[in-house]
């Protein structure tokens, strides 16, 4: 072999290794699919944040080896490519590589749109991108493709109610759906207890407190019993003031 024909070789190798280390997405680019909208009231400043990995380079070496072993697996066909998507875009918010993450939860939403895990995934994103609208969309949208998974009324309340607290219709109409799907569900109570409090309304929280400890028989109902004797305690002085000021 020539001189000149080793080098070409090197070359190729070269190409090769580099395509390999930027993602493997130049040998097996993943086809472009539509990307989850981001809604006009938000304006993502940067798509780099600080991941749970930065700064710790033998946790990032983790995630970089996962994110390989995943792509292995997605060439291999081994496994679901859902959920190989959502692991990568896992890895990529652990990494704190917002724009990476989006474009793999993206394609987990493509491939199955009826299943919900991909939406909150991509919601929890956007709200740590400061997008708080486009993750309230998101949550909501995993509501609805599975109206019947709990944990998804659940995220999707908790967001609310500490990002939408005093958009009253937004976060009234979240609980009622849930009320529709499951009935009285001690947690969810318990979480519009709290959004009632930090509201003021004292009286409607304590209701909500106490109808979530009638449906819990022989659980630890301590916690709530305390909420509800600071509540009433909270509401004696709210009387007051407003007796004073009559």
């Amino acid at each position: 072999m020539t001189m000149s024909s080793k080098a070409g070789v090197w070359a190729g190798i070269a190409v090769l290794v580099l395509a390999l280390g930027a993602g493997g997405w130049l040998l097996f680019r993943a086809p472009r699919v539509p990307a989850f909208p981001i809604n006009p009231k938000d304006r993502i400043a940067s798509w780099t944040f600080k991941g749970t990995y930065t700064g710790y380079p033998s946790f990032i070496t983790k995630a970089n080896t996962d994110l390989a072993n995943l792509r292995m697996d997605m060439r291999q066909g081994k496994y679901d490519p859902y959920d190989l998507y959502i692991g990568m875009g896992e890895d990529y918010v652990l990494l704190g590589n917002g724009k990476a993450a989006y474009n793999a939860f993206n394609h987990a939403i493509a491939l199955y749109p009826n299943q919900g895990l991909a939406y909150t995934d991509l919601a929890a994103l956007m709200s740590e991108l400061g997008a708080r609208y486009t993750a309230a969309d998101a949550y909501q949208r995993a509501e609805v493709a599975q109206p019947s998974v709990l944990t998804y009324h659940l995220e999707q309340l908790n967001f609310l109610t500490n990002y939408f607290a005093t958009d009253t219709p937004r976060v009234a109409a979240a609980f009622a759906d849930s009320s529709k799907q499951f009935g009285d569900i001690a947690q969810v109570l318990q979480i519009e207890a709290q959004w009632l409090a930090g509201l003021g309304q004292y009286a409607k929280a304590i209701q909500a407190y106490q109808r979530a400890i009638a449906i819990s028989p022989g659980r630890d109902v301590s916690g709530m019993e305390r909420a509800i004797a600071q509540l009433k305690a909270k509401e004696a002085r709210q009387a007051a003031a407003s007796s004073t000021k009559a």
